[in-house]
């Protein structure tokens, strides 16, 4: 009887897959060992803001400074496809975050269930930050300038008002704010999509390879 795979249903290589990633998170430490550590060390800081600031740094140290660079044209020969490329530094970021956000845990005295909701809570605003830098530079605009200005711009509209529903001031889009998060759930399918976006932009630009 043939064994069954159900990774041949999704057309994926799970041994492959990881093997690739391997290979690319390797390449991507050696070549930028030094800002990865500088804004890693930032991550550490347990301070919500100063993750923001380490999150904008450290997207646009990646996948974000090849494109720019015009440096990504090498690793479609190497060969990753640009599903792939996005995937692997989104990973990687989030490997990063959850890593570095676990240090609240300890800093903080925080039970389990908090020290996951301060890793989830980063990871929302990492999808939000990594979607408009790359969707900004697959545009042809530079991902680091308005990675800051929409991320300053999403802080100040997310701090108008209350988040409360009865209140007089009630500020809708402070529950989907990547930055103030009145609604966790609502924030994290925002940030989602800005993602998915961005992702739908950059393999559709010039074909996927």
């Amino acid at each position: 009887m043939k064994k069954f795979e159900f990774s041949r249903i999704l057309n994926f290589n799970i041994e492959e897959s990881l093997t690739k990633m391997d290979i690319y998170i390797g390449k991507e430490l050696k070549e930028k060992t030094g800002q990865i550590l500088f804004f890693t060390l930032i991550l550490f800081i347990p301070s919500f803001t100063m993750r923001v600031i380490g999150i904008i740094l450290l997207c646009s140290a990646m996948l974000v400074n090849d494109i720019k660079n015009k440096n990504v044209e090498l690793l479609y020969f190497l060969p990753f496809s640009k599903r792939e490329l996005f995937l692997y530094n989104l990973m990687f970021l989030v490997l990063i975050i959850s890593i570095t956000s676990a240090a609240d845990k300890i800093y903080y005295n925080l039970t389990i269930l908090e020290g996951l909701l301060a890793i989830f809570k980063t990871i929302v605003a990492l999808l939000a930050i990594y979607g408009i830098s790359m969707l900004f530079t697959t545009l042809g605009h530079d991902g680091f300038i308005w990675s800051i200005v929409i991320t300053i711009a999403d802080a100040l509209l997310g701090d108008l008002g209350s988040t409360n529903l009865n209140a007089a001031d009630f500020n809708p889009y402070s529950l989907i704010s990547f930055t103030k998060q009145g609604s966790m759930i609502l924030a994290f399918l925002y940030a989602a999509l800005i993602c998915f976006l961005a992702y739908f932009a950059y393999i559709k630009k010039g074909g996927e390879n």
